[in-house]
């Protein structure tokens, strides 16, 4: 119940405090906060980044973060529903290729075909 507790706390405070930043006001102060937020970060960031013994790819800017959110949304809300329209086929192949390795087990092929015997 602590555990629960210390971290309802945090995710509460976190959420207070990125509100009183202005992240969730309109989308000129969201991006003044983010303005804001990198030239806070970005001193850290350099020498966290000297540290690191690869090189990290570059954040696009604020004008392409929007259009590269909705390209990789979208992206995401096609393949989603490609794999919904193939499901029924995904479905039955698995299920015949479960059913063909179950049949492969001389116990239960003599059980299945008991049933188709007795008729």
């Amino acid at each position: 119940m602590i555990k629960f507790a210390i971290k309802a706390g945090l995710a509460a405070s976190a959420i207070y405090y990125v509100r009183e930043q202005g992240v969730w006001k309109n989308s000129d102060e969201t991006i003044e906060t983010g303005k804001r937020l990198k030239s806070a970060v970005s001193p850290y960031i350099e020498e966290v980044k000297a540290q690191i013994p690869i090189e990290l790819p570059v954040v696009p800017q604020t004008e392409n973060a929007c259009q590269l959110a909705k390209e990789y949304w979208n992206a995401g809300v096609r393949a989603t529903f490609a794999f919904l329209v193939k499901l029924p086929d995904y479905s039955c192949e698995y299920t015949k290729k479960g059913r063909d390795k179950l049949m492969e087990n001389p116990e239960i092929k003599n059980f299945v075909n008991s049933f188709s015997s007795a008729n």
